[in-house]
């Protein structure tokens, strides 16, 4: 069983680790496990944190995990960064949830925001009705990076200060083989600097669902708004206009069936998406805004059918968008693919070969100007090969995808093809010590017009290693994280400048049983980050910033203190 929850964990890093964020998890078998697969083993607990750091502020949290008949409590970290509480209480029917959480990241141009949702939930549940009210509020403060081009192109500190609230309401009737249910939503957003525009979001939507036998049938509709009609008022004078009478009302629809005969299961969907843009236009600077409309429409049929250990699959999409305004106003995607699956003891692998085809209406450009390439005709294959086997003590998992692109001679990009592999194993030495691995590379080839000829190649690589010695009443253990990413570009065999980034993180940890109910624990981190962002780069023809960088050494040391109830 261990051998199987560990391959799931597997998937999931390679799935997630192309070009991106590539750190190990610190618990990859704890985090990723089934928890179905799990005996549940519950006793009320109650504890403290406490965390000292060099680069961060420090963190003040509390834990709890507290479970009665008609109630439960449940902390991590409460009160510090990026943790959260939850209380749910059952009333008969009736069950009310409260919850707070606190988020902290980088995701605002590397400066950071955080986070703080307050929410609360009343459901009533019985064998044929489901209703529920859910509200939240909020609030996101930091800073973001900002810019003003006059008198000269400089970048400066800008406060964030938003508010959110929402309101969501909906009911369900609910039968043996049928259900259908009306939902209402409602979204204010408010800046409390004056910078963005306020705005406000309505939906309200309908579901129904039917199942007989082995076929199964779904389908929604939903209609909505969106306005922003408020004054805009910025300090880098970018927008030309002091207010913007923005709407756009928004139409979906999404229907879905499944059945299953002759051992052969055949699904197929549809859906409709339309964004109807009724804002006013304005002269922005030497020209005209004007809105645009655009739709979409889905719909696709697959099959599948399991023969012994082999899986075969088969499918159809198609895509098509419309953009009112547009160089192209009309696209059209379609791909197939098809798919075999095989399984044999701890074996497991498949293959996947896809065709797509775009084509669409004519452009109304000038025969000088190039098309886009996602708007141009194009031609793709892609083919995709996975392999995994997992023992009890080690298992392994690779996956290779090749893909290849044609666009016609009018577009700016000519061709394009793709190579990545992705691998990842973990070996248990024993109960005591586990290590973990995981590797990777991706290649861009692309011809451009005139010839011109770019690669970019991207790489990752990172292992951990836990070991952990436990007597009765201390548990000692150590962990080791480190991972590396980087890309190369370069233009006709130019090298244009690589980037790369690397982290370190070590810890060491001690947890005393002080008695059968108390219980602490002390651990000290470290943690080396390092990238070589070009926004950490001064440009001389801009003035910027001191200090945009993320580069940081950071010691951590925390105390939690945990009660048995």
């Amino acid at each position: 069983m261990k051998a199987k929850l560990t391959l799931v964990a597997l998937a999931v890093l390679s799935a997630n680790a192309t070009a991106a964020n590539f750190a190990v998890p610190q618990n990859i078998e704890k985090d990723y496990a089934c928890k179905r697969c799990i005996a549940p083993e519950h006793s009320n607990t109650v504890g403290i944190m406490t965390e000292q750091r060099t680069h961060f502020d420090s963190q003040y949290g509390a834990n709890a995990d507290i479970r009665g008949k008609n109630y439960s409590i449940k902390a991590k970290n409460a009160g510090a960064d990026n943790g959260h509480l939850k209380a749910i209480a059952h009333l008969g029917d009736v069950a009310l949830e409260l919850a707070y959480v606190n988020r902290r990241n980088l995701d605002d141009n590397d400066i950071g925001a955080e986070r703080q949702q307050l929410s609360a939930v009343a459901k009533y549940q019985t064998q044929l009705i489901t209703a529920f009210v859910k509200a939240s509020s909020e609030d996101k403060q930091g800073q973001r990076i900002s810019s003003v081009i006059d008198p000269k192109p400089t970048n400066y500190l800008e406060a964030i200060d938003h508010t959110t609230q929402v309101m969501n309401a909906g009911v369900r009737l609910h039968g043996n083989f049928w259900n259908i249910g009306l939902a209402a939503f409602n979204s204010d957003f408010t800046d409390n600097t004056g910078i963005d525009p306020d705005n406000t979001a309505q939906q309200a939507s309908v579901k129904a669902g039917l199942n007989y036998g082995s076929t199964r049938l779904s389908m929604s509709a939903s209609s909505g708004k969106m306005i922003q009609d408020e004054a805009i008022e910025q300090e880098n004078s970018l927008v030309p206009i002091a207010n913007f009478d923005g709407e756009v009302e928004t139409l979906d629809y999404n229907a879905r069936i499944s059945s299953r005969f002759a051992g052969i299961k055949v699904a197929g969907f549809y859906r409709y998406s339309d964004r109807d843009n009724v804002s006013g236009e304005y002269e922005f600077f030497d020209a005209i805004n004007t809105p645009i409309d655009s739709s979409k429409t889905r719909y696709g049929i697959d099959a599948s059918y399991r023969l012994g250990s082999a899986k075969f699959s088969t499918g159809f999409e198609q895509n098509d968008r419309t953009r009112s305004d547009s160089d192209r106003e009309e696209t059209q995607e379609n791909e197939i693919f098809a798919r075999v699956d095989y399984r044999l003891a701890g074996f497991n692998s498949h293959i996947k070969v896809t065709s797509g085809e775009r084509t669409g209406s004519q452009y109304r450009i000038d025969e000088d100007i190039f098309e886009k390439y996602y708007l141009a005709d194009r031609d793709r294959i892609n083919t995709e090969l996975g392999l995994g086997y997992s023992h009890n003590n080690y298992g392994v998992n690779l996956q290779a995808n090749i893909a290849s692109d044609e666009y016609s001679n009018s577009s700016a990009l000519k061709e394009s093809d793709e190579a990545s592999v992705n691998a990842d194993a973990f070996y248990h030495f024993n109960e005591l010590l586990t290590l973990n691995a995981y590797a990777g590379v991706q290649t861009i080839d692309s011809l451009e017009i005139y010839n011109t000829k770019i690669s970019d190649e991207f790489t990752y690589f990172g292992f951990g290693l836990n070991q952990y010695q436990i007597s009765e009443d201390i548990a000692l253990g150590t962990s080791y994280t480190f991972s590396f990413s980087g890309s190369d570009t370069s233009v006709d065999s130019t090298e244009m400048g690589d980037y790369y980034q690397y982290q370190h993180l070590a810890e060491v940890h001690m947890d005393y049983r002080i008695n059968a109910r108390i219980s602490t624990r002390v651990a000290y981190t470290y943690e080396r980050h390092y990238d070589t962002s070009y926004a950490n780069q001064p440009i001389e023809a801009i003035n910027s910033l001191d200090d945009l960088n993320q580069n940081f050494t950071d010691h951590k040391l925390g105390v939690f203190f945990t009660i048995k109830l």
